[in-house]
């Protein structure tokens, strides 16, 4: 009976571990074939750069997605100042500029979470919210938001990819 209570134990252990949470808003499809920009992302967390690292993934796996031609916004002269502007001021900037180019799709996020629990396993968190802007029309195309733990050997960066990969995969896209 001890047995069966511990694997049951475990098995239920093992299944919660490294859960992910996945909400989708607004949703229709977009080309691949288009333009496409990524812009800044706004960082949320006390975390320096979560920002700009949760970029560098989403530019990636929209490229494994199949985006063809995918710029970002170019970066600053590095004196962005990180303690008093959480990104607000350089995605508006951003998103003008985009606007200007013509870019048909323009790509954004918010970074709620990326960082180590505390405690004894450090469990590493990331939290994204992404958007997909239809520029032309300056509307919102499609949303997404989820979040996840890992295991305590996981980088945080591993449990980003995973999450920011989920949500990309609920795009749909446009027959060619």
């Amino acid at each position: 009976m001890k047995t069966l209570s511990a694997a049951t134990f475990w098995l239920v252990l093992l299944l919660t571990a490294g859960c992910a949470t996945i909400h989708q808003g607004a949703t229709e499809p977009a080309s691949f074939d288009e333009k496409w920009v990524l812009l800044p992302f706004i960082n949320n967390t006390e975390t320096p750069y979560a920002a700009q690292r949760a970029e560098s993934v989403t530019s990636s796996l929209l490229y494994a997605r199949g985006v063809k031609r995918l710029a970002s916004y170019p970066q600053g002269n590095g004196s962005e100042e990180i303690f008093t502007d959480r990104g607000e001021k350089r995605l508006a900037e951003a998103l003008e500029w985009a606007h200007k180019n013509q870019y048909r799709y323009a790509v954004t996020g918010t970074v709620n979470e990326w960082r180590y629990k505390v405690g004894l396993d450090g469990e590493p968190v990331a939290g994204v919210t992404l958007q997909i802007l239809e520029l032309p029309e300056q509307r919102t195309l499609w949303s997404a938001t989820g979040s996840k733990s890992g295991w305590s050997r996981d980088a945080v960066s591993a449990v980003a990819q995973q999450v920011i990969h989920q949500l990309l995969a609920t795009v749909k896209t446009q027959p060619d």
